[in-house]
């Protein structure tokens, strides 16, 4: 009786011991793919954040490149404004001009018409 029992507790010792490396080598089968998992979002995030990188780098260019613009608008519409008076002047110039041509020509006209009235 006493092999009997001893024999009885080795097939037990035996079936808890395959029972206990089954489950350790479902845990190590599963933690290596948590540890995969693992590693392939730590690169999707590396890609991520170079993304981010890249696109806060090539929006801060762009802001600078649109203040560059701004500031060159507004120095051409400064100098469009300093233009817009210079022609003001110009054509001011001009007419008055033409109302000194037309003057004499009218006293010129004038003076040929005395001329052949004599």
């Amino acid at each position: 009786m006493k092999e009997r029992i001893k024999r009885v507790l080795e097939v037990l010792g035996h079936a808890l011991t395959v029972s206990v490396h089954k489950r350790l080598d479902h845990t190590d089968r599963a933690l290596d793919l948590v540890i995969e998992q693992n590693n392939r979002m730590a690169r999707t995030q590396t890609a991520l954040l170079q993304s981010s990188i890249h696109m806060v780098t090539a929006l801060n260019r762009l802001e600078e490149d649109l203040e560059a613009l701004k500031r060159a608008a507004a120095r051409l519409s400064d100098r469009s404004g300093e233009l817009t008076a210079e022609l003001d002047k110009a054509l001011a110039s001009v007419s008055e001009l033409k109302r000194i041509a037309e003057s004499q020509a009218g006293l010129a006209a004038g003076g040929d018409r005395a001329t052949e009235e004599t």
